[in-house]
């Protein structure tokens, strides 16, 4: 299957030997609605994962994944409904998360910012957001979600050589 390659790959790009990758996906719904399904736990659950906890500045809150991770989360910063960013401790790291929504004609654009993120683990968030955003269009679209699992897999190798060359120096 090729579900993985429906989407363009997030940019990537490199501060030190810590690397970030930015997804920008536009969306057939209003900001109003896309900005709800990136930040209420009940509709965030249908495409990311469940969450328990408070998304309110200085709040707190787990993501809850189906393999068994379960990283924490701070809240930094939350400009509803245009921006919310937040700390993800994973493997003890502590890593950065933006999303930011935009009105965009009869559509909305979503920029996804996840940074500071070690080479050996960088390929394979940046492949899970890739098939979480996948699924976060389906849920958009009234569909199911299909196979994160298949999604995450056919894409992680192109993110892993993106990432291949490192950090310039």
């Amino acid at each position: 299957s090729n579900a993985g390659w429906d989407e363009p790959l997030g940019r990537i790009g490199w501060a030190g030997d810590r690397a970030t990758v930015e997804f920008r996906r536009r969306y057939a719904t209003d900001a109003a609605d896309l900005w709800q399904a990136v930040t209420d736990p009940d509709r965030l659950a249908r495409w990311f994962a469940p969450v328990t906890g408070h998304t309110t500045p200085g709040g707190e809150f787990t993501l809850h994944f189906d393999d068994a991770d379960a990283p924490r989360c701070v809240v930094l910063a939350c400009d509803p409904p245009r921006s919310f960013r937040w700390r993800w401790d994973h493997g003890g790291s502590r890593l950065g998360v933006g999303v930011a929504v935009q009105a965009d004609g009869e559509g909305a654009v979503l920029t996804v910012r996840h940074s500071l993120l070690d080479p050996p683990s960088a390929g394979g968030l940046a492949a899970g957001w890739h098939a979480h955003l996948l699924g976060l269009r389906a849920h958009l679209d009234g569909r199911e979600p299909g196979d994160w699992w298949a999604s995450f897999g056919s894409i992680r190798a192109a993110y892993e050589a993106a990432l291949a060359p490192g950090p310039s120096t």
